[in-house]
């Protein structure tokens, strides 16, 4: 009789006991499988023209077309020389697209360097300090400027927030040490696995007229292969633009 009353009292502390592991196994070991199904999306060194605090990886490369509104091509080159830098160098030729009246402009090349100093923890998010001297839109043959200068001295950090594949990136830049001063930007990228990147970004943060809005999408054709389709300076009318990047990812 003490044994089957026991026995009464020891299933319930058994069932209960179950139950709690199988929680504890489902809540620990979920979010990891979601994190492993999101991780396979690739992270760029940038998300439209923000730059992130990733970088190409070690004896790998990235060339890039961009084709923008004036029927320009901008061609950017990136190798990834050691585990944490980068270097590379861009070249825009302008009027290239468009009716054979137009005369084919070219600017001078631009020089590339970025660096992650910190590959990020569980709190701190991945840091990368880098240089960028190209600059994007029209160009000013008077000033050597373009429409949107570039980015000049940057820090990014980058890390993932609230659910699993969605990133945010931040960070600061200034590319005129006498007049402009500091500029700040943030972006956002959300990857569904190895498919597609949503793209957002809020750039040239400084003076309100001169801050930039641009989305996008990036989509993963193959696995060395990726075109992206965005809108730049969304919301002012005229002045926004309309892009396509082209962009193969190989090693040497």
């Amino acid at each position: 009789m003490k044994i089957k009353s026991m026995t009464r009292y020891l299933l319930p502390v058994t069932r209960y006991s179950l139950l709690v592991t199988c929680f504890l196994l489902l809540v620990t070991r979920c979010p990891l499988l979601v994190t492993r199904l999101y991780s396979e999306t690739p992270k760029p060194a940038e998300i439209i023209d923000v730059p992130t605090a990733d970088v190409v990886e070690y004896s790998n490369y990235d060339l890039s077309f961009r084709l923008h509104n004036t029927g320009g091509i901008l061609s950017k080159m990136v190798f990834g020389v050691f585990a944490p830098i980068n270097i590379g160098m861009s070249f825009d030729i302008d009027r290239i697209i468009g009716s054979g009246s137009n005369k084919i402009d070219t600017r001078p090349p631009a020089i590339f360097f970025k660096a992650r100093i910190y590959s990020g923890g569980l709190m701190i998010p991945a840091v990368a300090i880098g240089y960028d001297g190209q600059g994007y839109g029209l160009y000013n043959t008077s000033t050597d400027k373009y429409q949107f200068r570039e980015k000049g001295i940057y820090v990014a950090l980058t890390r993932e927030y609230l659910v699993p594949g969605l990133e945010m990136t931040f960070g600061g830049n200034i590319y005129d040490f006498e007049k402009e001063g500091v500029f700040g930007f943030v972006g956002f990228r959300y990857g569904i696995e190895n498919k597609i990147l949503f793209l957002s970004e809020y750039d040239n943060i400084n003076s309100t007229p001169e801050n930039r809005t641009n989305m996008g999408l990036r989509l993963f054709i193959t696995d060395n292969v990726d075109v992206t389709i965005a809108g730049k300076n969304l919301f002012k009318g005229p002045e926004s633009e309309r892009i396509a990047i082209i962009k193969y990812k190989g090693k040497f």
